[in-house]
């Protein structure tokens, strides 16, 4: 972000981030890919907006989420809906495919961190163009990568294993939704500006598809934590 401080008449540039989005995770299946994000977007560390849907569809077959600096993202997004728009008023048929939108957000991130002056974003495009699916990351410094399954934020530590367990990459579309919904369990429990109420969207060959925020199921009366309950009561 930039601004212009009145008080000095200088430009400035962000620091650090204010408003931030916690981890996203997203994985292919046997027809298109799977993203999914929880709605909070924490002030700080404070747990402040409960209810943000971060999931954006910039165009017919691609969809884009990031974790990072929220109003970084809602720049993202306008400057990719702005190629969209720009695709349709020529009318010509020809419209950019999942993989040029990764590589604008690519060439994008890494001019403004070459002034300087970065999107404070970790980045993830999915998309599904002539039979074949798309899954790319980008990151605060411009780094692009391809893979079938990604992770950013806390998700990257915690989830890792999960995923390696339960999913392949010719998995069904239900299966790729438990393994994440799976994934932000444990990132409820053990990242702190996670939460429970999290958003799937997928892409296939009939479009995106943004379903509405669902509430994830926790479980907290596992007998270790009733157990070392008593134990603390029994030796006060």
């Amino acid at each position: 972000m930039i601004f212009n401080s009145e008080f000095s008449g200088q430009q400035q540039h962000t620091t650090q981030p204010i408003v931030t989005g916690g981890s996203v995770i997203a994985l292919a299946y046997k027809g298109g890919v799977v993203v999914g994000a929880d709605t909070l977007c924490s002030y700080g560390s404070m747990a402040d907006f409960k209810n943000v849907e971060k999931i954006a569809q910039v165009s017919k077959n691609t969809i884009y989420v990031s974790s990072g600096e929220f109003s970084d993202f809602q720049q993202v997004v306008r400057e990719l809906a702005k190629i969209d728009r720009s695709a349709l008023q020529y009318d010509d048929g020809v419209h950019p495919s999942p993989r040029d939108y990764g590589n604008y957000l690519a060439r994008l991130s890494y001019k403004r961190r070459c002034k300087i002056n970065p999107l404070y974003l970790q980045n993830v495009i999915a998309g599904f163009h002539n039979g074949e699916r798309y899954l790319g990351l980008v990151d605060i410094y411009g780094t692009y990568l391809e893979s079938n399954f990604v992770t950013t934020g806390f998700a990257s530590y915690f989830c890792k294993a999960i995923i390696s367990n339960y999913w392949n990459e010719n998995c069904t579309l239900d299966q790729a939704k438990q393994v994440i919904r799976e994934c932000f369990k444990v990132l409820f429990c053990r990242d702190c500006r996670a939460h429970d109420v999290i958003q799937l969207a997928y892409v296939d060959e009939q479009g995106t598809h943004i379903e509405q925020p669902e509430r994830v199921e926790t479980k907290w009366d596992f007998s270790g934590f009733k157990n070392r309950a008593n134990e603390k009561l029994h030796t006060q």
